[in-house]
């Protein structure tokens, strides 16, 4: 049981700095907030379609994170 406990948290441990890295990325770079799920909507060639549209040339997606505030919207950071 507490091999499973300790797993658990290791897991939780590198979850959470992932999420902090990838926050930490983002941070410094232009985003948009669009509809979609962020897990599955991110790196799709209709988003990219979407962001190269908007923008006027083509960008780099480099994350996407969930609204907290708006369900179904997501924040897409991009690099020009």
């Amino acid at each position: 049981m507490r091999k499973l406990q300790r797993a658990a948290v290791a897991a939780g441990v590198l979850a959470f700095s992932g999420l902090a890295i990838g926050a930490a990325q983002a941070a410094d770079l232009p985003y948009v907030e669009t509809p979609g799920d962020a897990a599955t909507d991110c790196f799709t060639a209709e988003t990219q379609r979407e962001m190269d549209q908007g923008a006027g040339h083509h960008v780099t997606i480099v994350h996407c994170e969930r609204d907290p505030q708006n369900p179904g919207s997501m924040f897409v950071f991009y690099r020009s």
